[in-house]
C-alpha cells in the first residue's frame, strides 16, 4: 500500500504541480501560470465548463481542474472569473513573413489581436527558411511571433506544359515546401500539377482557374480554395450561366492581364471590363448548382479558405469605412499611401454601374459562404493580409463579422479560426481545442463567443506559448507598433526635407 501511495505521489509531483491529496486538500502550484475560475468552451462542440482552472507551466496546458489551487514560489496567476477562455486563432491566409524582415513587423498587432498562428500564403525557398528560423526563435523565447504554420515554395504562375509544371512541383518538394500554391494556370497544367503534388506527398491549394471548374479541381485532389478560387472563382460553378461565360473568358474576351504587384493588392480596379461577365454569373446563379458542388467539396474533403474581408475590401475599395479606419495606424506608410492611391484610382477609373455589379457579387460571394457552411463543407477563417485595407490582426475580426453576416453559426466562426485550422494542418494533437497536454496558445474573453460571434474581439488577455499578456500588455504592444509606423513616417518626411537626416 506505501509503495502504491508513493508511486502515487511522485507521478503527481513534476514542474508545475503537486496532486491534491485524498483528505480534499488544494493543488499545490509552484511554477507557471494558473489562470483561475475560469469558463473553458469546447470548439468541438460548444459545451461550456464554468468554475475550471489552467495549470499552465512549459508552454503546454499541464491540467484543467475544479477542485481549489494555492499558488507560491515564482508561479503566476491569473483571475479569470466571469471570463471564456479559447484557443489562439489562427489566421489561415496570410502575406505577413516579408514583414518580418522588416523594421517592424506584423507580430505585435496579430498576437494583440489574438492571433496565435498563421499560415502563410507567399512562398520563395528564403520565406521558408526564414519561416523556420522565426518558429525556432520564438520557441526559445527570443522573439514573440506568431506560429507559421506552413508555407509553399515558389507560386505557381501559368500557363505551364504539364511537364513544366511537373517539375515545378518536383523543384517545391525539395526546397522544403509544407504545400504547392497555385496562383494562375491552364487547364492540362493544373491538373498535371495537382498530380505531380499527390504523388510527391503535397497537398495543392490557391486560385482556381477558369480553365479548371471547381468539381473537377475537386475530384482532383484540390485541398484548400483560397478566396472562394479567387476571380469568379467557385461562384461561377454556381451559375447556369457557368459554359457561357467560362468560353468567353478563355476565348480572350475578357479584361487583359492586369499589372503586377497591383492587381494582386486591388484585383478589382483591373476587371472593369470583366463586369457584364460578373453580372450574367449573378443573373444565372442556381442555389440547386452551388448544394450539388457543396456535396462534391465535402466527398472529397475540399476545403474553403473565403477570406471574404478580402473580397470586400477588393469590392468596396474605395469606401470611406476602410480608407478612414483608424486601424490604419497598423499600417506601415508606404502600405496606406499605395491603398489610398489605388482607392482614387478604383474611384476615377471604374464606372459605376462596374462597380455596383462588384459589390452585388460580393452579396453572392457571401451568400455562397453560407451555403457551403450549412452543407458541411469545412472553412479556414483568413484575412489574406497584405492585399488593400486588409490590417493585420484587426481583419481577422473583421472576417468574423463577414462570416457571421454570411450566416455561420458563432460555434462555427469560432471553428473556423481554431478547432478546423488545427485539423487542416494535422495539428489536433497540441492546437484548436483547451485541453491537458494542448500548447498554451489561448485567448481569454470578456464575454461568451457562443452567444455572439462579436465577443471573439472582447479580448481580456493572450497567452502566447504559455506567457500571459494582460489587457494592458496587449495595448502596450498596438501602442508600440503605431508609435514605430508615426516615428518612421516622421524620419521619412524629414530626409525628404534634408537629404543629411537620412540614415
Amino acid at each position: 500500500m506505501m509503495k502504491r501511495q508513493l508511486a502515487a505521489s511522485t507521478l503527481c509531483v513534476g514542474v508545475l504541480a503537486a496532486c491534491a491529496g485524498n483528505d480534499g486538500t488544494a493543488l499545490a502550484v509552484s511554477s507557471g501560470t494558473v489562470i483561475r475560475n475560469v469558463t473553458v468552451v469546447d470548439t468541438r462542440d460548444g459545451t461550456l465548463k464554468p468554475g475550471m482552472t489552467l495549470l499552465v507551466d512549459g508552454g503546454k496546458i499541464q491540467r484543467i481542474v475544479s477542485q481549489p489551487v494555492t499558488v507560491a514560489g515564482g508561479a503566476k496567476q491569473v483571475d479569470g472569473s466571469g471570463k471564456y477562455v479559447v484557443p489562439g486563432y489562427l489566421d489561415m491566409h496570410t502575406h505577413a513573413l516579408p514583414m518580418a524582415l522588416k523594421p517592424q513587423s506584423y507580430w505585435p498587432a496579430l498576437i494583440a489581436n489574438g492571433v496565435t498562428g498563421v499560415r502563410e500564403m507567399g512562398g520563395s525557398a528564403e520565406l521558408i527558411k526564414l519561416a523556420r528560423a522565426i518558429n525556432a526563435d520564438s520557441a526559445a523565447g527570443k522573439v514573440d511571433a506568431p506560429e507559421i504554420l506552413a508555407v509553399p515554395g515558389d507560386i505557381l504562375v501559368g500557363p505551364l506544359p504539364p511537364a513544366l509544371a511537373e517539375q515545378r512541383v518536383r523543384q517545391q518538394k525539395a526546397m522544403g515546401a509544407d504545400f504547392v500554391k497555385l496562383a494562375s494556370g491552364n487547364h492540362d497544367g493544373t491538373l498535371a500539377a495537382l498530380a505531380e503534388a499527390r504523388r510527391e506527398g503535397l497537398t495543392l491549394s490557391g486560385h482556381l482557374p477558369v480553365a479548371v471548374t471547381a468539381i473537377e479541381a475537386s475530384d482532383a485532389g484540390w485541398r484548400a480554395m483560397e478566396h472562394l478560387g479567387s476571380g469568379m472563382g467557385i461562384v461561377l460553378d454556381c451559375s447556369d450561366a457557368e459554359q457561357t461565360v467560362r468560353r468567353a473568358i478563355l476565348a480572350g474576351e475578357g479584361a487583359p492581364p492586369a499589372p503586377t504587384p497591383m492587381a494582386i493588392v486591388s484585383p478589382m480596379l483591373f476587371r472593369a471590363l470583366d463586369a457584364r461577365f460578373y453580372q450574367q454569373v449573378i443573373d444565372g446563379y442556381s442555389e440547386e448548382k452551388c448544394a450539388a458542388l457543396a456535396r462534391r467539396f465535402v466527398k472529397n474533403g475540399t476545403w474553403q479558405a473565403p477570406t471574404l474581408i478580402r473580397l470586400r475590401t477588393a469590392a468596396f475599395s474605395d469606401a470611406r469605412q476602410y480608407r478612414d479606419d483608424p486601424n490604419l495606424a497598423y499600417v506601415d506608410k508606404p502600405t496606406r499611401a499605395l491603398w489610398e492611391q489605388l482607392a482614387r484610382q478604383y474611384h476615377d477609373q471604374v464606372a459605376a454601374p462596374a462597380a455596383a455589379t462588384f459589390r452585388r457579387y460580393y452579396g453572392l460571394q457571401q451568400k455562397v459562404v453560407g451555403l457551403m457552411a450549412r452543407g458541411g463543407v469545412k472553412l479556414l477563417a483568413g484575412s489574406d493580409l497584405g492585399g488593400i485595407w486588409v490590417v493585420p490582426g484587426v481583419s481577422l475580426h473583421q472576417e468574423f463579422a463577414e462570416l457571421s453576416a454570411a450566416g455561420l453559426s458563432p460555434l462555427q466562426i469560432l471553428q473556423a479560426t481554431t478547432l478546423n485550422g488545427a485539423e487542416f494542418v494535422h495539428r489536433e494533437a497540441d492546437m484548436g481545442t483547451v485541453e491537458q497536454g494542448k500548447n498554451a496558445d489561448l485567448v481569454l474573453l470578456d464575454a461568451n463567443p457562443l452567444a455572439d460571434a462579436a465577443n471573439l474581439s472582447k479580448i481580456a488577455g493572450v497567452m502566447l506559448k504559455g506567457r500571459y499578456l494582460d489587457r494592458d500588455a496587449l495595448a502596450r504592444m498596438k501602442a508600440a507598433a503605431a508609435n514605430a509606423y508615426r516615428e518612421q513616417a516622421t524620419q521619412d518626411a524629414t530626409a525628404a526635407i534634408d537629404p543629411a537626416h537620412r540614415h
